[in-house]
């Protein structure tokens, strides 16, 4: 059973119905900006960040982790919430064209790994 359909037929604590609960935690606006940045990042070649010996790389892995959140294979964000922190990958290569948008999926993120921790 895919991610969304599963995501539409489980409750979850509270009382929460599974569209509720992953409205509480942005879910759909993750997503959303997810996509942005692979949109965003898509339009940078080269450079070096981490485990990323270029923007092309990052790229494919963050399309990759996308899918996979997205079509129900992983529902872990700690990759995201590691790209995406101040300082990390997305700064050193997009820089100040991101800050907003990767700002906005650290935030996210953040909110879900502390809440599941």
């Amino acid at each position: 059973m895919g991610f969304l359909r599963r995501m539409f037929c489980v409750s979850h604590p509270d009382n929460l119905s599974k569209v509720e609960y992953w409205r509480k935690w942005e879910f759909f606006e993750l997503i959303e900006d997810l996509h942005l940045a692979e949109n965003v990042l898509s339009k940078y070649k080269g450079g070096c960040s981490g485990a990323f010996l270029s923007a092309e790389k990052f790229h494919e892995e963050l399309i990759d982790a996308i899918d996979d959140i997205e079509f129900g294979n992983q529902s872990d964000l700690t990759r995201f919430w590691i790209w995406f922190a101040p300082t990390s990958a997305w700064d050193d290569f997009v820089g100040e064209e991101g800050l907003d948008l990767g700002n906005r999926i650290f935030e996210r993120v953040d909110k879900w790994k502390q809440a599941n921790s």
